[in-house]
């Protein structure tokens, strides 16, 4: 799966689902895990239809960073929520346990 978003310059990125691979690969070309984030948007985008590698990123304006970054950290938040709200039981059903 694939989405593709308008980033603030008006390029085009395409971002594709990640896999664990795709993390690994991300930890190993940082070097500190303040980078790994930098990392992971080279793994999974690419900008008008160019495949980045890791300085390029960087090299990025900081509102196409900055809106990279939070389509994939929206990714694990949204993960993380569906997890949670699974598990978490409703009110109706915690009062037919109590009941």
């Amino acid at each position: 799966m694939t989405k593709k978003i308008t980033l603030p310059s008006g390029k085009i990125a395409t971002l594709r689902k990640g896999r664990g691979f795709d993390l690994l690969q991300a930890q190993q070309k940082a070097k500190t895990s303040e980078e790994i984030p930098y990392a992971l948007i080279a793994e999974l985008a690419e900008i008008d239809g160019q495949k980045l590698v890791y300085e390029d990123i960087l090299e990025l304006d900081l509102e196409d960073v900055i809106t990279l970054q939070a389509e994939i950290s929206g990714k694990f938040t949204e993960a993380k929520a569906k997890e949670v709200n699974e598990e978490t039981p409703t009110q109706e059903e915690i009062e037919q346990i109590v009941a």
